[in-house]
Formats: C-alpha cells, structure tokens, sequence
C-alpha cells in the first residue's frame, strides 16, 4: 500500500473540527511535504515523526527514497498546533506497510517527542465530543488527557504513553496476546500489547448548605455597596427588627 487515509482533529473556536490525514507513498529522491494550509508547528511536524518513528525501533521515513506527502482536508481550513503528530505517523506507517488495521471510525490525537513519548494537548474534551457526534467510537490521545478524554460517553478512550504503545495495540500483523490465566511468560516482541480503555470519568456533585452572599446576588450595586459600608460608619441602614417585611429577598433575584 502506497496511500493510507487516518483522522484527527483540532480545536476550532470553542468546539473541535475532524481533519483528515492522507499520506501517499512515491518512489523518489526523499522528500517530505505537508499541504492543507498548516501553521508552522503542523509543518514542523514531519521532523517530529521522522525522528519519534526512528527511536521507537522502526525504520525512519528518511532512511527510504521516497516522496511523502501529507495532506490535511478541508484544505481551506488553518491547521495549527501540534494534534497531529500521531495521526501523520500512524498514517504513514500504514502507507508504507509498517502496521496493519482498519482505520475507520479511529481519532488519533496527540503531539510526539523525538523518542516516541505522546505529550498532552488543550482541547481534548471538545475534540472527543465532536468525535462522538459524527459517529466515531475509538479515540487514541496522551495518557495525560485520557481522564478528561472519558467524561463524554459513548466513545472508548484509549491513553498511550509512546507510539509504540499505539502500534502494538492497533497492529493487526501481530500475533493476538495470549490470555493472562494462559501467560507463563512476558509478552514476546511478536505478540500485541493491548492498551487498557480508560474507566468512565465521572462528575460528584456536593451539595453544600450555606446562607445567601452577596457574590449570588445580580445587579442591586448601590443595595450591597450601602449594606457593607454603613456598618463601618455605625449606622443603622436597615432600621428596626421588622425590616425583612419591607425589604425584598435579594438572594432570590
């Protein structure tokens, strides 16, 4: 395979917009492009890969003659920061005939260091969420996010430390991993490492009781300003016992 087609997705505004990641493969004196209108950190990140996938013990793109181009769609949209470094890498892996699996309905998210760690990214929370609403069911991101990642139901977060982590498990050419009550040994360098899914994140609500403050009150400036001042000056600014009958309840407003 020649040309491999994974996604990713950025932050846009205040939701997250899904950008699709094409590699193809041609036979050439090495050269490596990136196109679909990418800020500079995006373009820097063919070193990124080249060097990530180099020390995670595969073959680095720049010790092969070819011609790599990497395309981001919707073209007419700016791609910036650094999402997706796995995604590219993963994609040309997939294209040169690294690994093997079905790439559909998977989200690739998360900058890469030059030994392979995954390192965390902003936004991960609108980016699953818009994951979720055009159907897609796995996401890969940074450890560091998985937990946020997990708050939005209906999709399975998996949190990787390395590209090598996320290979092992997706890579279809592998042997299946053996069963833990069948295991006598650790895993053998053919066998996948399957990463664990992350647990449901869940929200706690504490209901705490306390009186009305004036930070819950809306509006009525000159109200508060005169009811904190005018014990300072020893005045009596809400007359006698029975004021509660005359004044409104402004916690209630």
């Amino acid at each position: 395979m020649s040309f491999a087609k994974v996604y990713s997705a950025q932050v846009n505004l205040l939701s997250g917009a899904i950008v699709t990641i094409e590699v193809d493969l041609s036979r050439g004196l090495h050269a490596f492009s990136v196109v679909g209108l990418p800020d500079k950190a995006v373009d820097e990140s063919k070193d990124r890969v080249s060097g990530a996938i180099k020390n995670s013990g595969f073959q680095s793109p720049k010790a092969k003659n070819q011609k790599i181009i990497v395309s981001l769609s919707p073209a007419d949209l700016k791609k910036e920061g650094p999402f997706f470094d796995l995604a590219i890498a993963i994609s040309y892996m997939l294209a040169a005939g690294d690994i093997k699996f079905n790439s559909e309905k998977k989200i690739f998210l998360g900058e890469l260091g030059l030994d392979g760690t995954l390192r965390r990214i902003r936004g991960a929370l609108p980016l699953v969420q818009e994951a979720k609403r055009l159907g897609f069911e796995e996401i890969y991101l940074p450890k560091e996010n998985a937990v946020e990642a997990a708050l939005i139901e209906g999709v399975t977060v998996f949190g990787a430390n390395s590209l090598k982590e996320v290979v092992e498990h997706i890579d279809e050419s592998r042997r299946p991993p053996l069963s833990d009550k069948n295991r006598t040994s650790p895993p053998s360098q053919g066998e996948r490492n399957k990463i664990p899914a992350q647990p449901q994140t869940k929200i706690i609500y504490k209901k705490e009781m306390r009186g009305a403050d004036f930070s819950d009150i809306r509006g009525q400036e000159g109200a508060k300003r005169g009811l904190t001042t005018s014990p300072c000056m020893d005045r009596r600014a809400l007359g006698r016992p029975c004021w509660r009958a005359h004044f409104p309840d402004y916690s209630t407003i």
